[in-house]
């Protein structure tokens, strides 16, 4: 099966709010305890500028699409739940699977 990447991305507007130290120290860890052992292989987190209309941009590294829907289905309640604990705003989740780089 090809690898699954999930996008998560906090939107940037003239009133939200984003406690970093919170996301890196707390909920990102809650993702990986949580979802890991559904299939989470890896993720990375980027601080956007904002210009675009958005602040971080998280990126999930699966190891399927059918492991992440699982782990969603799983784990969804409690790491959706903390969002407000670090975010005045809900993310934007694009999801899509890898597509293999044609061989010479």
């Amino acid at each position: 099966m090809p690898a699954a990447i999930v996008t998560v991305m906090y939107p940037k507007t003239e009133t939200s709010t984003f406690d970093m130290d919170y996301y890196m120290k707390t909920h990102m860890p809650l993702v990986q305890e949580k979802w890991g052992p559904h299939g989470l292989q890896n993720w990375t987190v980027l601080e956007l500028d904002g210009k675009d209309g958005w602040s971080v941009q998280a990126i999930l590294y699966w190891d399927s699409m059918e492991s992440f829907g699982k782990g969603v289905e799983a784990e969804a309640e409690k790491i959706m739940g903390d969002i407000p604990n670090f975010s005045s705003e809900k993310p934007l989740l694009v999801k899509g699977t890898e597509v293999p780089r044609a061989s010479k």
